[in-house]
């Protein structure tokens, strides 16, 4: 079976923009735990649970009809951010499970699904739309509006690159709604010329 990259990143990037429509996503940093509550999904400190095996980060876990994920509460919150968000891709994309007993694990090993939940963790978190819009394409300033990791915001600022080179924003109706949403967002930050 190959691995329909842009297939695949499509997927992702119309998951984030969907995942920021209905859950009311309308600024940056992206407010995770409301995303989260709104798809009622509880998250979850390791420290409270105990959950996570090895050297996993985070895990999603469905159990009793309900989803959670767990993460690990000793990373500092830059870093719990894209667990997080990675989880909830994990979720909102459909991944068949990890393990037998219906539960995901977010761990460094980059299989085909770990790509795609990093893939959709980054665009919920760092959408491109508001990125150009505010101008912001440099990865500190990336990292710093977005509360992303430096290393996710760097491979983020790359992506940037290559979409303002192409120039082709706003061509899909989903997109152009996530930016309807981050309409007051952007016009706020533009007036106040404060971009970071």
């Amino acid at each position: 079976m190959s691995y329909d990259y842009y297939g695949i990143y499509r997927s992702c990037r119309d998951a984030a923009w969907q995942c920021q429509i209905d859950f009311d996503i309308r600024c940056l940093p992206v407010k995770l735990k409301s995303a989260t509550s709104r798809a009622g999904i509880r998250v979850l400190r390791n420290s409270q649970v105990g959950e996570l095996r090895g050297e996993e980060a985070g895990a999603s876990i469905y159990c009793n009809g309900n989803w959670y994920i767990v993460y690990d509460d000793t990373l500092d919150t830059i870093q719990s951010r894209i667990v997080i968000a990675h989880e909830l891709g994990h979720i909102l994309l459909g991944h068949e499970y990890k393990y037998a007993e219906l539960r995901f694990g977010h761990v460094n090993k980059k299989l085909k699904c770990e790509r795609e939940a990093d893939m959709f963790a980054v665009r919920l978190l760092a959408p491109a739309c508001v990125l150009h819009e505010l101008g912001v394409v440099e990865a500190t300033d990336i990292a710093q509006l977005c509360q992303i990791p430096q290393h996710v915001a760097a491979a983020r600022a790359r992506r940037m690159k290559v979409l303002e080179a192409r120039g082709s924003y706003y061509s899909s109706p989903l997109e152009c709604e996530v930016c309807e949403k981050f309409a007051d967002f952007i016009n706020e930050k533009r007036s106040f010329g404060d971009m970071l």
